[in-house]
């Protein structure tokens, strides 16, 4: 296992995902980095809300 934490390796997962997308979706330099770190809160968000219910079951 490269990384010891689950939400470490979640949360550089979304980063790489994020950026990848923005990437893909717009052009200029500005334009990516806000959809990027826009879609990288809403992954980051949904992994600590998801990992949360996950614990409280």
């Amino acid at each position: 296992m490269i990384f010891h934490s689950h939400i470490l390796s979640m949360l550089i997962f979304a980063a790489i995902v994020s950026i990848m997308l923005a990437t893909i979706k717009h052009n200029g330099f500005r334009r990516i980095n806000g959809y990027a770190l826009k879609l990288f809160l809403y992954m980051a968000g949904g992994v600590i809300v998801s990992s949360w219910i996950m614990h409280l079951l």
